[in-house]
């Protein structure tokens, strides 16, 4: 009797230590899941603050290249055209002036006027294409399309979105236009394409934008890193926003979908 009791005995207590050290290597295994997940959240922030802080410094850099090429333009374009202009005007002798030379000097002028106002306008279109603010994406799309000809470009543009346009903020219409623009230079700069195709539609609380080309398609990078257009691009849909898919790398042709959720 006392044997079974002492079995018994033994076999809750081998019970009771074989229930403890299952609820110790539980709880050590729950430990060791949580610590791996807190690692892998606090690589993942790290990374989101190493991308964000990459797409300041493209922000940054894209800016600084925009002041030093409208500098660059505003010194070897105005500044050349002004400094031409005084040249003439000092050419201009009150004793020796004729009605001839007059009105050689005055159409000179006039034509020294007309470079800087047409140097003054392309600067000013850069900056801010008039019709985007005037009148409003979709024109200003159409303005992109009828110039993309002229490089030997054709240029397929399916608009199916024009009734939302008029309703988006300019700073999306601003963001949107100068990411096509950049695509569109990308193509002829890069591409080797001679046919490019834009396709805008609303899709279930978005507005989805379709660009490609069958150009010589983009090459994956080793390095895992967007080149500076990217980037550039990149910073602009996420002020916005947006977000945006690639087509297939390695392959013929080039393609990026945006994804834009439409304000309600």
């Amino acid at each position: 009797m006392n044997a079974v009791s002492d079995n018994i005995f033994l076999l809750v207590i081998g019970g009771m230590g074989g229930a403890i050290l299952l609820v110790v290597l539980f709880i050590a295994l729950h430990m060791r899941n949580q610590n791996r997940l807190l690692l892998e959240r606090e690589l993942m922030q790290e990374k989101e603050i190493e991308h964000q802080k990459s797409l300041l410094a493209t922000v940054i850099q894209s800016q600084e290249a925009e002041r030093r090429r409208i500098g660059q333009d505003l010194h070897d374009d105005v500044g050349a055209a002004l400094s031409r202009l005084r040249l003439t005007v000092d050419m201009l002798n009150a004793n020796t002036i004729t009605p001839e030379n007059f009105k050689t000097f005055s159409a000179s002028c006039k034509q020294e006027i007309d470079h800087i106002i047409t140097d003054v306008r392309h600067i000013s279109h850069n900056l801010s294409p008039p019709r985007l603010a005037l009148f409003g994406f979709n024109a200003a799309l159409e303005d992109l399309t009828d110039i993309i000809p002229r490089s030997g470009i054709k240029l397929t543009l399916d608009n199916s979105a024009m009734d939302i346009m008029p309703n988006l903020d300019i700073t999306v219409t601003t963001a949107l236009y100068r990411i096509f623009e950049e695509l569109v230079n990308n193509t002829i700069k890069h591409a080797a394409a001679n046919a490019i195709t834009i396709k805008l539609y609303p899709e279930s609380g978005y507005l989805i934008m379709n660009y490609s080309d069958n150009g010589i398609g983009l090459k994956s990078s080793g390095s895992g890193k967007a080149g500076m257009g990217m980037q550039n691009m990149e910073s602009r849909l996420s002020m916005i926003n947006a977000s945006y898919e690639l087509g297939p790398q390695d392959t013929k042709g080039f393609s990026i979908n945006i994804k834009y959720t439409l304000p309600v």
